[in-house]
């Protein structure tokens, strides 16, 4: 403890006896009893730090041996130890590798340049060696890609079963932006070396078998073992609209990745255009064309739709419909209800909206545009699919945008 830490608190001890001996209202108002509590306490707190600066006796042994006992952790001061290239932001205890017993869990930041700076992390264990080695085995995705960039959680839990003698835990570490989870990277512990050998982390001792990126959310699931990512990048920012890409275990393998690139996820079990926030109330008056028409495929799906598909359309688009020509709005022959719609390929382009030639206060206005889309479908009881997608012209009628026709 440094002379100037152990001179403050000696000051700031002074000045409370102070204020409690000189002013009467401070005393009153804490209580007799209380203002002997903290008068003894504060008495024993300097005795004990007059005695450690003029002794020079370091109390760090007993703090760290009164901490072991407490927490039964032993205890590793990874904050000091850190160059200061890098700043430790958090120290967990978890028993990563089901050893009965606890590791530690550290998360760092790095590129330390402003308060979004990434984190990354390692796990320390007192492994193996004579004496014990303190061993650091790194946390690494793909590419060495960071962690996460805001707030960081790690989960262990044990769902992969391939492969294995005993149990071994999952590492999921999580980022999360706000209220909702963007960053996944899920690590199984897969021991690289024989007991008696000293420790090492080439190959990687915890390997990557899942890594996710989505701004709309992740959502793992322990029940199926899937992993689902919504993502509004692409060109669906200025809509909300999002994909929902859902990904699968390999059982066999135990691992989301490819097994021909490592490096990548293996390909999706499935991909949809959705709303980011879901279906907003006044989806009529919207001024993007392209929620319009997710919105009428969505509400052709729904047994009681809170707009009714009708209300989406205008010119030959409302005709068709009104004949109940399924045929038209890419269902082919099929016949009876429409049960379920998933959107699988949104595209526009905004950049070529046809724009009204009388130009208002309200400046140029655009006219038409026109969206593509394929879909998946249950139609009385059967399954359709798009063979190609379909190009719809939206057009706007007394300022809002009504799905006219097909090209």
């Amino acid at each position: 403890m440094s002379q100037v830490g152990l001179l403050a608190l000696i000051l700031a001890g002074v000045l409370t006896i102070i204020v409690l001996v000189a002013f009467p209202l401070v005393r009153l108002r804490i209580g007799h009893w209380l203002l002997g509590i903290v008068i003894l306490g504060l008495g024993a707190a300097l005795a004990a730090l007059m005695f450690i600066a003029i002794t020079g006796f370091d109390p760090q042994p007993l703090i760290r041996k009164t901490a072991v006992m407490l927490t039964r952790h032993q205890v590793v001061d990874f904050y000091t130890l850190f160059p200061p290239q890098y700043q430790v932001h958090q120290v967990l205890y978890e028993n990563t590798d089901d050893d009965e017993e606890e590791e530690w869990v550290v998360f760092y930041r790095f590129d330390l340049v402003d308060g979004r700076s990434p984190y990354a992390g390692a796990i320390y264990d007192y492994d193996r060696g004579s004496p014990p080695v303190l061993f650091p085995y790194h946390l690494v995705p793909p590419d060495r890609n960071y962690l996460s960039e805001s707030v960081i959680n790690l989960v262990t839990t044990d769902f992969v079963k391939a492969g294995e003698v005993e149990s071994q835990p999952e590492l999921l570490v999580y980022g999360q932006e706000a209220d909702i989870f963007t960053d996944l990277t899920i690590f199984r512990n897969i021991p690289n070396s024989l007991p008696w050998e000293f420790p090492r982390d080439e190959p990687r001792r915890y390997q990557v078998i899942g890594v996710f990126r989505g701004d709309g959310g992740i959502l793992f699931d322990e029940e199926t073992k899937r992993v689902t990512v919504s993502n509004r990048q692409g060109g669906y920012d200025r809509s909300q609209l999002a994909v929902k890409t859902v990904y699968a275990l390999d059982e066999t393998r135990g691992t989301y990745m490819s097994p021909t690139d490592p490096q990548q996820l293996s390909a999706p079990v499935s991909s949809q255009v959705i709303f980011a926030f879901g279906m907003p109330p006044d989806i009529l008056d919207t001024p993007f064309a392209e929620k319009l028409v997710v919105g009428f495929y969505s509400m052709l799906a729904e047994k009681d739709p809170s707009v009714q598909p009708r209300d989406f359309l205008t010119g030959q688009a409302l005709i068709e419909y009104d004949r109940d020509n399924l045929n038209y709005f890419g269902f082919g022959d099929a016949t009876g209800d429409v049960t379920a719609v998933t959107i699988t390929l949104l595209s526009y382009a905004p950049e070529v909206e046809q724009v009204d030639p009388n130009v208002t206060i309200e400046g140029e206005q655009p006219r038409y545009l026109a969206v593509s889309v394929a879909f998946e479908a249950k139609v009385g009881g059967k399954d359709v699919r798009t063979s190609a997608p379909i190009t719809w012209v939206a057009t706007q009628i007394n300022g809002k945008w009504k799905i006219d026709r097909r090209l």
